[in-house]
């Protein structure tokens, strides 16, 4: 997936902070979660969610995943990309365990926030998650494998003002 490393702690700032408003996108590959883990347990979870397709839950506001102080932002965009396959088993028989792709578009992206909405909220395990843009940065302009600095246009994008944008500083 997409990685833009930097030394310039502006442009990280820029990165990463939700306030940018920056999207994030990835496809994410889920199969039904069975029960929580160890850690999870740890934390609190019980039992999990029984598997949901309706992503308008991850639209909405006040999200909070378990143990986390602050309500998550709402995702920009959320939708399932296919029906789903089944996985074939050692002699080629078809196995109950289904895997399903979504495309997720945020803004803001706490440590394994995508896992965790997807187990705690929709009740689905990630197996796969790839970054496939950062901003103007897309994963289909690198052959898997290498790297290349920014264009010009790709950093003059990533600093422009967003249209949505609202700035703490300025509203006081």
């Amino acid at each position: 997936g997409v990685l833009i490393f930097t030394r310039a702690g502006i442009m990280a700032r820029r990165l990463i902070e939700p306030n940018t408003g920056i999207q994030k996108e990835y496809i994410v590959k889920v199969q039904r979660a069975i029960r929580p883990t160890p850690q999870e347990r740890e934390m609190g979870i019980r039992n999990l969610p029984a598997p949901t397709k309706d992503l308008s839950v991850l639209l909405r506001k006040g999200n909070r995943l378990l143990n986390e102080r602050f309500a998550l932002k709402p995702l920009k965009e959320a939708e399932w990309l296919d029906d789903g396959q089944n996985e074939r088993g050692a002699e080629g028989q078809q196995q109950e365990v289904q895997t399903l792709t979504m495309r997720l578009v945020l803004v803001e992206g706490k440590k394994r926030q995508i896992r965790r909405m997807c187990r705690e909220l929709l009740g689905w395990h990630v197996v796969e998650l790839v970054r496939t843009s950062v901003g103007p940065v897309r994963v289909d302009s690198v052959p898997e494998g290498k790297w290349r600095p920014l264009t010009q246009e790709e950093v003059k994008a990533i600093f422009e003002e967003q249209p949505n944008e609202k700035n703490p500083k300025r509203n006081r």
